[in-house]
């Protein structure tokens, strides 16, 4: 297994007040030849529950910007159960990414 390379905990706080840990976890990016890919396994962990998947590119750099787009969508499942937090602020520190081309003639931010 690859190492673990990033972990945020999060704080879900329920209605009646209780505090739950979501701990996102993400692991360096592996080949995988016998798909041609690479592959970057991502982890949602917390409130009775664990989700799965990880992020597929052509090469590492894009497995892991895979992953890191995938984690706001799993996070999503948290939305109609309580607040979720970082730091005490709703920002959770992923942004958001666009993960479309750019137009011929226009820089990428």
């Amino acid at each position: 297994m690859p190492d673990l390379i990033a972990e945020r905990t999060l704080v879900l706080t329920l209605p009646n007040g209780t505090e739950e840990l979501i701990h996102v976890r993400l692991w360096a990016p592996e080949h995988r030849p016998s798909v041609m890919c690479w592959e970057a396994d991502v982890e949602v962990d917390g409130a009775g529950d664990t989700d799965k998947s990880h992020g597929v590119g052509i090469d590492a750099f894009q497995a892991l910007y895979s992953a890191l787009f995938l984690i706001p969508s799993m996070l999503v499942k948290y939305e109609d159960v309580g607040r979720i937090s970082w730091l005490g602020d709703e920002w959770l520190g992923f942004p958001a990414f666009k993960l479309t081309r750019p137009k011929a003639g226009s820089s990428a931010p």
